[in-house]
């Protein structure tokens, strides 16, 4: 692989066909970021993630009724496919440990490992890329703590089965599928669908910045198989799934604003003339 040399001297070997579809718009960022103070940053906005995603009070009957209502509109629209596919993968056993297994590991494996390639590999991209993310979970924070809801798996009077509790057994998950106890769990976080959204950043970051054929097929891949795994498990709604999307994107229209905005301000390690490529989404 043919390394290039970003302005700054630091190491960036992202293809040709990854800067032509990174120029939608440019973030002045710094050049490499500081480990310790991104490893802080992160830390600091898990917990406050945990605290507002868990804390939702007595919103039991409320998140309930959300989920009956989103599911009436489905229905009225044609839309609920979460229920063919929740009743498919149930009653097929190897596919419900595996979708099981997906959902309660990938989603908490794969979106740190990018975070950490490209830090390390595109340290001149992880700023807008880590940006879009962070803005992207907040916006989602807001959907959980104002719209409370009910995931399918929790109706079971709507014929819905739930994949986790009947796999949990086999693995190491608890019947929510959150890496923690289901006693510290929201399980009204569902809309909009996090895992959707984490995925869909992952396969764009990936197919925009790797060079390797394969990697990117899988990169493209990924977020469709959450997609599958979150309807089939009954862990979402389809419309949690399509505000997943949603939110990402006002996620990285908000960093684009931010960075235009921005303009050529000098921070630490960076001089006003280094401008950094951001990750954006073709045009």
């Amino acid at each position: 692989m043919t390394a290039t040399l970003a302005p700054t001297g630091v190491r960036d070997d992202a293809s040709p066909t990854a800067e032509a579809a990174g120029r939608g718009f440019l973030l002045r960022s710094f050049a490499r970021p500081v480990w310790w103070v991104e490893i802080l940053i992160l830390a600091v906005l898990y917990g406050v993630y945990s605290l507002v995603r868990n804390s939702v009070g007595d919103v039991v009957a409320r998140a309930y009724a959300n989920g009956r209502e989103i599911l009436a509109v489905e229905d009225a629209w044609g839309l609920a496919l979460e229920r063919g596919l929740n009743d498919w993968v149930h009653r097929t056993d190897v596919v419900a440990g595996a979708v099981a297994l997906h959902y309660a590991t990938l989603h908490f494996l794969v979106t740190p490992a990018v975070l950490a390639w490209l830090f390390v590999r595109r340290p001149t991209r992880y700023r807008a890329a880590s940006g879009i993310l962070m803005v992207t979970t907040a916006l989602a924070l807001i959907g959980f703590y104002s719209l409370p809801t009910a995931p399918p798996r929790l109706l079971a009077d709507e014929g819905f089965v739930d994949v986790m509790s009947q796999t949990s057994a086999w693995g190491w998950w608890p019947a929510s599928g959150s890496p923690g106890s289901d006693a510290l769990s929201n399980q009204f976080a569902a809309m909009p669908s996090l895992h959707c959204a984490w995925a869909a950043w992952c396969g764009v970051v990936l197919v925009l910045l790797v060079r390797r054929t394969w990697v990117r097929v899988v990169a493209m891949v990924y977020p469709f198989s959450t997609f599958f795994v979150v309807l089939g498990s009954g862990n979402h709604y389809i419309l949690d799934v399509l505000a997943g999307v949603v939110v990402l994107c006002v996620g990285a229209s908000v960093v684009q604003v931010a960075g235009s905005a921005g303009g050529r301000l000098p921070g630490p390690g960076r001089s006003s003339g280094d401008d950094a490529a951001a990750l954006v989404s073709r045009s």
